[in-house]
């Protein structure tokens, strides 16, 4: 179905951002919230929700955007909505493309992207170490798995002394790997993890004792073509999950997820595809629901680590994302409510995606992002030069006063009576 509907959008010159005219240019937040907000002490006594927001960058892996000045200015950017701390990636296969090689200048500007969070006030970050180079990838298929866990320890290793000389806070939380049950990313078994954590925990042990490790998994019915849907992988994962301290779950709806049987039971779906239709597509949490539900009678701390929403036609530009992203809090908020009435376990952490654009650098991206609707390089909440969009602006797109994203925020850890604010 995504596909025919890409395509029907795309021949018929069509953009959802034309289904968008008459949103609200900034969410009304319910007044007892924004009074409530106001006063920090008072909304601890009555129940203010503890959830740690952070968002997701590459800014590090390139050279402009790496630059100390660009950031310093975006990290800056970052913290005035609200957002406590930024995950980032330190690249195996950008940092060692050669065997024994590593790109020093690269890893300078994983360390400058540390110094510049902490200079804005944010949290130390969140690292993950990603991306295993196609040399070491060749190793691990060809079932040479002891070099490649050696590999991963060389590489560990030269991680963990970026981030001594880097000095400042201790980073408390790494990632490994990402998306386990995405094989574009991930292609290590999964009874295969257990020893890069041991790896990693060994490595790390005298930098921070108590580093925590996270897995991420992603849901979303398209997640298949590239791996393992995640109904299916959770069984495997669950033998293995001890190894991890966090359990972190992507989820895209509306991008890589499109429960379109769930949909026709709500409205009576007609082509072309509607304003409705899109309405529908992002609200869709059952699947996260029941992914939540499930790893949360686990005991284990877990989060939400991506979400988001592109501007990038055909999804509909910045009033789509501004949509999406004002739905999303809105429906988590209540998931978290409905947890805490059957007394789970809360998720601790909501991840969104990303910072800012990521525009393509060589040939073949360009093509792929000027000729199909391929939607990576769209999903910032900046422009690529760092221009803040429409979910960064407050009311009818000015740049001062609060950002729709810090409203969202504020509301998400607000205290929330039942009942309130159903008719989503």
């Amino acid at each position: 179905m995504h596909v025919f509907l890409v395509f029907y959008l795309i021949l018929n010159k069509k953009d959802m951002g034309e289904m968008f005219l008459n949103t609200p240019e900034k969410v009304k937040l319910p007044e007892n919230i924004e009074n409530k907000e106001k006063d920090e002490t008072k909304t601890e006594r009555e129940g203010k929700l503890d959830i740690n927001v952070f968002v997701t960058d590459h800014s590090p892996d390139n050279l402009d955007t790496g630059s100390k000045e660009n950031l310093k200015k975006l990290y800056g950017d970052v913290a005035r909505d609200g957002i406590d701390q930024v995950r980032y990636d330190f690249h195996w296969g950008k940092l060692e493309k050669k065997s024994g090689e590593f790109d020093q200048e690269l890893l300078g500007r994983y360390q400058d992207a540390k110094s510049a969070q902490e200079a804005a006030g944010l949290k130390e970050p969140i690292i993950i170490l990603s991306n295993p180079p196609e040399w070491a990838i060749k190793l691990y298929k060809e079932g040479k798995k002891e070099e490649f866990y050696d590999e991963f320890r060389k590489y560990a290793e030269e991680v963990k002394n970026g981030l001594e000389q880097a000095g400042g806070k201790k980073v408390t939380t790494i990632q490994i790997l990402n998306e386990l049950n995405n094989k574009v990313y991930t292609p290590v078994a999964v009874e295969d993890m257990p020893e890069l954590c041991w790896i990693t925990r060994e490595v790390f042990k005298e930098y921070n004792p108590d580093l925590k490790l996270s897995a991420t998994l992603v849901a979303g019915n398209l997640a298949k073509l590239a791996g393992e849907d995640i109904k299916e992988f959770l069984p495997k994962f669950k033998e293995i999950k001890d190894d991890f301290d966090k359990i972190v779950i992507d989820y895209y709806p509306g991008t890589w997820h499109y429960p379109m049987g769930d949909i026709k039971k709500k409205l009576a779906l007609s082509w072309p595809p509607t304003k409705e239709i899109f309405k529908q597509l992002v609200k869709q949490f059952d699947l996260l629901k029941e992914v939540f539900e499930e790893v949360a009678s686990w005991g284990k701390d877990y989060e939400m680590g991506e979400t988001g929403m592109p501007t990038k036609f055909p999804w509909g530009g910045e009033k789509a994302q501004r949509y999406f992203y004002d739905i999303f809090f809105r429906q988590f908020k209540h998931m978290m409510l409905d947890f805490k009435e059957r007394k789970m376990k809360l998720p601790s952490a909501v991840g969104l995606y990303e910072a800012i654009d990521e525009p393509p650098k060589n040939f073949k991206g360009k093509i792929l992002d000027k000729l199909t609707p391929f939607p990576e390089s769209r999903f910032g909440m900046r422009e690529g030069d760092g221009e803040r969009k429409m979910i960064l602006r407050g009311v009818r797109g000015k740049n001062s006063g609060p950002s729709q994203l810090s409203e969202l925020i504020s509301y998400l850890r607000a205290p929330m009576a039942n009942g309130e604010d159903k008719n989503i």
